[in-house]
């Protein structure tokens, strides 16, 4: 098993000179600020290393491809400046997560390499069919299926966020055959895990918290092994999650 790739609950904290440590208020609250516009991260951090890696891999690979809902506009930093470079390797959707998730395994199979981005961790379950019935049992089967889906989790983001953003059924993926699942720990993380993903051929869903795009460190993050009903903020975080 390559150990990049978790399947089991995952505690994310901040790494300083090889220790793990919970960041000061401070620290948490620079974390939080800015992390829903389109400006280019610097290299070092989260959303900077994912930006830096996708440029390295695209420019090496002819057949990578990027989809999404308004993919082309930066998705947070992630993809910022990428479809100058290669616009006719992007494909924008509209609000339809069944077609996007089922499109992405056909352009697997026709032998693209697919990074398909979704806004919400939950509305990747709007397109469950594909998801469940059809994308892990082809790669079971044997079939290639390079696909990466890069999805935010919204959970402990301050405003913004309802209910609807805050669920998080990473556990699930993880215990579902054919999957592979992966969530970073460090910004250098965040670059080899999307690297190995992407040029893996099995179905890979990498989940990355909103929070910590800015980040040049880990902040602690915990992978509920439940699915609560709670708003998204960090109120609401904590009085549903606090234990868990």
């Amino acid at each position: 098993m390559n150990p990049l790739f978790n399947e089991g609950p995952l505690i994310i904290d901040s790494v300083r000179h090889g220790k793990w440590v919970v960041p000061t208020v401070e620290e948490a609250d620079a974390v939080m600020k800015s992390n829903s516009d389109n400006a280019v991260r610097p290299v070092g951090t989260f959303a900077g290393n994912i930006n830096a890696t996708l440029s390295e891999l695209m420019a090496a690979d002819r057949s990578i491809v990027l989809g999404g809902q308004l993919i082309r506009y930066g998705f947070a930093g992630l993809t910022t400046g990428l479809y100058e470079k290669y616009p006719e390797r992007f494909i924008t959707y509209s609000v339809s997560e069944e077609l996007m998730n089922s499109s992405a395994m056909g352009l697997a199979l026709a032998g693209k390499r697919v990074l398909m981005f979704h806004v919400r961790l939950d509305f990747l379950l709007c397109g469950m069919n594909a998801l469940f019935n059809h994308i892990p049992i082809w790669a079971k089967k044997g079939h290639k299926l390079p696909i990466t889906f890069i999805c935010q989790e919204g959970r402990g983001v301050n405003s913004g966020q309802g209910a609807q953003h805050s669920k998080d059924p990473t556990f699930f993926f993880q215990r579902f055959e054919g999957w592979n699942v992966c969530v970073p720990q460090t910004p250098q993380e965040a670059a080899d895990m999307l690297r190995v993903a992407v040029m893996g051929d099995k179905p890979t869903l990498y989940v990355i918290h909103r929070r910590l795009f800015n980040a040049s460190e880990g902040t602690r993050v915990v992978i509920p092994q439940e699915i609560k009903l709670c708003g998204a903020s960090k109120r609401h975080m904590d009085a549903f999650y606090h234990d868990r």
